[in-house]
């Protein structure tokens, strides 16, 4: 809203699943197909830890919740990256994730420096890279075929997104992130899905599957541990963690994807905004949960500024607002 009009709007579609697959509630269609994006990389790193790369290389949560993380190129997550590199006997040009300038730029007014003073180390999602180099190692593969689609890095990781997603990996189409890694389009269910199941800290055959379990268990300990490595200072998973203290972890994804792990119900949440809005994903997420019961008052108040947007102009005035105009459809519990 500009003063009391529309401006704009945001069409979103929202999918609220139980570990067992069954839907709990939705917003527009559940089965909305969208690139996973960023939003998938708790899964992207499932294979690294269940063939003992953390163990194997003397690597810790923080490091785990860094391959877990588009970060912001804080010093704090570059150090962490560098020990991970040092830990697997890497180089920085071995990632090939590519240079960007560091995003906690976004949220800073320092100037910014040029590109060119930046190495892949800062870009958001070197700690993904630096998990496939890892599984690389492990396996014995050339580091400079770890994103080939068909090689094993990728092979193994794909296997393990279609089984924890329910769904077949011949059925994922596949493009090329922004990272230069494989990603693949998913229906908005399957990716709450897979949420719920890290949330549940279960796999597909969590009678059987133990190594699953383990790996799900230890992955979003690291994420609800270290959250402020999985995102940066200012950024919605950050918040979202700390006002929830942990109760809720995320994982944000581009254009406008966001995913959402609930243990204390074994959900998962995956919402999306179909023009690739991000200033809507925040307020999008934070309303499902407050349409779900799962913000009580303190939270609610600690994440006021998604509930209830306010828009400002250059000299810090009012200009208008965000609203959601929907209805959070229930069909069962």
């Amino acid at each position: 809203m500009r003063g009391d009009t529309v401006e704009s709007v945001h069409h979103c579609a929202a999918a609220v699943v139980d570990k067992n697959g069954t839907l709990i509630a939705s917003l527009g269609s559940p089965e909305h197909i969208t690139y996973s994006r960023s939003s998938l990389k708790p899964f992207q790193v499932m294979p690294t830890v269940m063939r003992g790369v953390p163990d194997r290389f003397g690597l810790k949560d923080r490091h785990l919740a860094l391959m877990c993380a588009s970060h912001s190129g804080e010093d704090r997550h570059v150090e962490v990256a560098r020990e991970i590199l040092a830990a697997i006997d890497a180089r920085e040009e071995d990632l090939q994730c590519g240079v960007h300038v560091p995003l906690h730029y976004l949220y800073e007014s320092n100037g910014t420096p040029p590109k060119s003073a930046f190495s892949p180390l800062h870009n958001n999602c070197s700690g993904k890279h630096l998990g496939m180099l890892a599984l690389a190692r492990i396996l014995g593969c050339p580091f400079e075929e770890y994103l080939d689609l068909d090689s094993p890095v990728q092979c193994l990781i794909r296997e393990r997104i279609a089984s924890m997603l329910g769904t077949r990996a011949a059925d994922m189409p596949s493009a090329i992130d922004g990272c230069s890694a494989p990603n693949y389009a998913l229906p908005l269910r399957a990716l709450a899905l897979g949420f719920a199941r890290l949330a549940g800290a279960a796999g597909p055959k969590p009678a059987s599957d133990e190594e699953c379990h383990t790996a799900c268990t230890r992955i979003v300990s690291a994420m609800r541990t270290y959250p402020e490595m999985v995102s940066g200072e200012g950024r919605f998973d950050l918040e979202l963690s700390r006002a929830t203290n942990a109760r809720v972890f995320s994982k944000a994804g581009g254009e406008a994807v966001e995913c959402a792990g609930i243990p204390e119900r074994g959900w998962g949440v995956a919402v999306k905004v179909a023009d690739g809005s991000t200033r809507a994903v925040g307020p999008l997420m934070v309303w499902v949960l407050n349409e779900l019961g799962i913000l009580d008052k303190t939270e609610r108040d600690a994440l006021d500024q998604y509930i209830a947007p306010v828009l400002k102009n250059h000299r810090d005035l009012h200009i208008g607002t965000i609203r959601m105009n929907g209805k959070l459809v229930r069909h069962t519990e």
